[in-house]
């Protein structure tokens, strides 16, 4: 969230409350620890159980508890003047409150913060994940989902980069002025 120069970010987290089924399955107490910089669309988010939230081990979950099964508390939160140190402030701090509770050996966080942005699988990971694809076969709903997918990624680059031009010639604009 931006106001007048100012980032919001926030490391929440949702634990399980100790219900019978939840108890029943080894899973209460439980925690999920995230960050956002919109609280009330990340909310949103999670309130929306049909939508994926962030990996599969919590979307599991939410499909198993539904939202008045979890409570939520924000961990730590600040205003940062630049987009850029809310960005390594709070990733560190989700971070660090992902190793606190534990919550990837006992929890329904996959990594430890960021999930898999930015990173990339090895070539030799990229292999192994090939050979173990090799001769599935695709029904055609999952090859509709896959071009969807696929027409989605190509329309977010291109809005991207036609921001990066308006950008780079407001840029000229100004520095010509």
């Amino acid at each position: 969230m931006k106001r007048k120069g100012i980032y919001y970010g926030e490391v929440y987290k949702y634990t399980l409350k100790a219900t019978e089924k939840s108890t029943a399955n080894g899973d209460a107490g439980k925690c999920y620890i995230g960050q956002t910089g919109n609280t009330k669309k990340r909310q949103g988010d999670w309130d929306s159980t049909d939508l994926k939230y962030a990996g599969p081990k919590i979307n599991r979950a939410r499909e198993i508890y539904p939202p008045e099964d979890w409570v939520r508390e924000v961990l730590f939160s600040g205003f940062y003047m630049k987009e850029s140190t809310r960005k390594k402030k709070i990733d560190a701090m989700e971070t660090a409150m992902i190793r606190k509770y534990d919550s990837v050996n006992n929890g329904f966080n996959t990594s430890y913060g960021r999930g898999m942005k930015g990173l990339h699988h090895s070539k030799a990971s990229r292999q192994k994940i090939s050979q173990a694809l090799r001769g599935i076969k695709k029904t055609e709903a999952h090859k509709k989902a896959m071009s969807e997918g696929k027409k989605k990624a190509k329309q977010r680059r291109l809005r991207q980069e036609r921001k990066l031009q308006r950008q780079q010639q407001q840029q000229s604009l100004n520095s010509a002025a």
